[in-house]
């Protein structure tokens, strides 16, 4: 089994649409990876940050330990916050119009029908901002009515419709920042966006990360490459691959073979709308490359990803057998109390597949990224991958189970 295990990886993570930097990200990285320590009772260390010349790749190198493995991974993560946060820079008298006008596009064209369609929670999901911002509305309309008839005066004075706008604006600091109305109408904006490609400063950047790509494949000595997308950053990490197989044909063919991993993925989001035809060309061409590996991890409970759902099925294209999708249980995941604390914020649930576990359990964002068994045995043998770490951290390769591990590691 020694043979068989990672002692080196790259891993290439794509987070989702949030405003979070290198420095914070490499902060959030060190924090969730003391849980990861302490559950498994194994040891480790993340070096300082590096950014690329042009600022588009923040990488930083993680040493893991227990009693009788090591494993070091080259950790690079493909940013684009610096989008996020221009869409939130802007205006609300911009943002909340254009947010609306984008929810109103995938309602007219069918998108959402589809939403439900294939899993009414993600389609409820989708509703909530709308709701939200037509209760500020009625709310709006309600109260200034209200103050306007307790004055006695008639509606239709000028002042009526100023003080409308200050009630909405009120409703919208408190009661819009508690829901993030403002965040998750910017969400869908930029989600339009992509799909019509009308970004180009976004073509290039995802272009260029796709020449990142292939410059990491071709210059690491790691026995695994995965590259993680979470949420939105799930079809644009697809988008960053294919770019990168058309790059380099080689890669195709297997010099070195890719590993994919989507958690709390947004592909439907965006791949089912009538005008991203090209984005589901480029899903099956990665779908249909043998020298790639693409398992996505889907749970009930995070309603900002589509549950039990083959996306490529979903999405109308030749059946490959990948994604491979595994069902995982959040409440598994963390204790009892923590659950209890954050089970109603979706934004909390949503990012738990990429924080730390504070059980021992299956799926394990820290393990998928700095333990030594393969993703694809942890796939294949989802219980014996748990079972093959003792108390103590170290990974014992005697018990009859953890040959499973063995056996399934040292397969092609």
């Amino acid at each position: 089994m020694a043979n068989a295990l990672v002692r080196k990886r790259c891993f290439v993570q794509m987070t989702g649409y949030e405003p979070v930097g290198p420095e914070h990200q490499h902060r959030r990285f060190i924090r969730e990876m003391a849980r990861f320590q302490r559950t498994w009772n194994v040891q480790g260390k993340v070096s300082p940050p590096k950014l690329s010349p042009d600022g588009a790749v923040a990488s930083w190198t993680v040493e893991t330990w227990g009693p009788n493995w090591r494993v070091t991974t080259d950790f690079h993560w493909f940013r684009w916050d610096d989008f996020v946060v221009a869409d939130g820079a802007m205006s609300d008298w911009w943002r909340f119009p254009l947010g609306v006008a984008a929810l109103m596009e995938f309602i007219l064209t069918g998108t959402v029908v589809r939403y439900f369609i294939l899993a009414w929670r993600y389609g409820a999901f989708f509703l909530s901002p709308l709701v939200y911002v037509l209760g500020m509305m009625w709310l709006s309309i309600a109260a200034t009515r209200f103050a306007v008839g307790r004055a006695g005066l008639p509606y239709h004075l000028i002042w009526a419709p100023l003080l409308w706008v200050g009630i909405f604006s009120a409703l919208r600091w408190t009661f819009g920042r508690f829901v993030h109305i403002g965040y998750a109408l910017d969400d869908w904006y930029f989600a339009r966006d992509f799909i019509h490609r009308v970004r180009p400063e976004l073509r290039e950047r995802l272009d260029r990360l796709a020449h990142a790509l292939v410059r990491l494949i071709h210059e690491t000595d790691a026995d695994e490459v995965i590259v993680d997308g979470h949420s939105l950053g799930a079809p644009l990490s697809l988008v960053v691959i294919d770019r990168a197989l058309q790059l380099d044909p080689q890669l195709r063919i297997g010099i070195k073979r890719l590993h994919i991993v989507s958690t709390g993925s947004s592909l439907l989001k965006v791949a089912l709308h009538p005008a991203a035809g090209w984005l589901r060309e480029a899903v099956g061409r990665v779908a249909s490359t043998p020298a790639v590996y693409w398992v996505e991890y889907q749970a009930l409970v995070d309603i900002i990803n589509v549950y039990k759902v083959d996306p490529v099925a979903a999405l109308g294209l030749p059946p490959t057998g990948k994604p491979i999708v595994k069902i995982f249980r959040i409440r598994m995941m963390v204790e009892e109390h923590t659950y209890r604390r954050f089970h109603l914020n979706f934004l909390r649930i949503h990012r738990q597949a990429v924080m730390g576990n504070e059980r021992r359990y299956f799926y394990d964002y820290y393990m998928l990224c700095c333990g030594p068994i393969p993703l694809a045995t942890r796939v294949a043998y989802p219980d014996e991958a748990v079972t093959a770490f003792a108390a103590d951290g170290s990974l014992d390769a005697g018990d009859a189970r953890r040959g499973n591990v063995s056996a399934a590691a040292a397969e092609p």
